[in-house]
């Protein structure tokens, strides 16, 4: 429920980004702000244009949040299976951080279709204007693929691309690789993330938990 609330946003922030600044008349420079994007969102796409690319973020928190505090969860216990004792504060970083890797690296794939649908027709993917492209096409390169044209933010309510249709496009461009394009970067931020907040979290937990409520949650073993 919290990510359909925030979505908007945070598709938003996605599409901030990337825009990139525009010269005006007198040549200065200036960038569309937040409420601009927002509500350009929403003028030419209505609803459904707050939420392009949900459908991946969907399907992809819950494997993400499941793994991430399965293995968490599981480490923890084989500590204290081995140890005999509670893992130190270290110890949760690491699981923490194992966690995240593992969850972020299973679930890349989705990421990736999800930021290609949030801003396709916000970058170009042809001409000069163009780098790399949202879909990997090269400067100068037309797109033959109709997923760029039906997202030109010049067209009210034009029906944004699938996830089925992204994925496909992203396959056909760049096979298998183009579904990890960035995950090394995943695989820094995503470790230092998940130790901090799963650590946090178990300091906080145990701050406002009684001696009681700590000794049930315990293993029975070590009770």
């Amino acid at each position: 429920l919290s990510v359909i609330i925030t979505y908007p946003l945070d598709l938003t922030r996605a599409q901030l980004a990337v825009l990139k600044k525009e010269k005006s008349s007198n040549t200065t420079r200036k960038t569309k702000g937040f409420v601009s994007v927002l509500f350009g969102n929403y003028r030419n796409g209505g609803i459904v244009g707050l939420y392009r690319g949900i459908t991946p973020t969907l399907l992809g928190i819950l494997p993400y949040s499941g793994i991430a505090f399965t293995i968490n969860e599981q480490a923890k216990r084989e500590i204290q299976h081995l140890t005999k004792r509670e893992p130190t504060t270290v110890e949760r970083m690491q699981c923490g951080a194992v966690s995240g890797l593992v969850a972020q690296s299973l679930t890349y794939p989705l990421e990736v279709t999800r930021r290609r649908m949030q801003t396709i027709g916000v970058v170009p993917t042809a001409g000069n204007e163009s780098s790399t492209g949202v879909l990997g096409k090269l400067p100068g390169q037309s797109n033959p693929d109709t997923v760029s044209s039906l997202s030109s933010p010049n067209e009210k309510h034009a029906k944004p691309p699938t996830m089925m249709r992204t994925m496909r496009h992203v396959m056909h461009e760049q096979g298998i690789k183009g579904f990890f394009k960035g995950v090394s970067m995943n695989w820094i931020k995503g470790p230092i993330a998940f130790s901090i907040s799963f650590t946090t979290f178990d300091f906080i937990q145990g701050l406002m938990e009684s001696e009681s409520e700590q000794e049930k949650r315990r293993p029975k073993q070590y009770r």
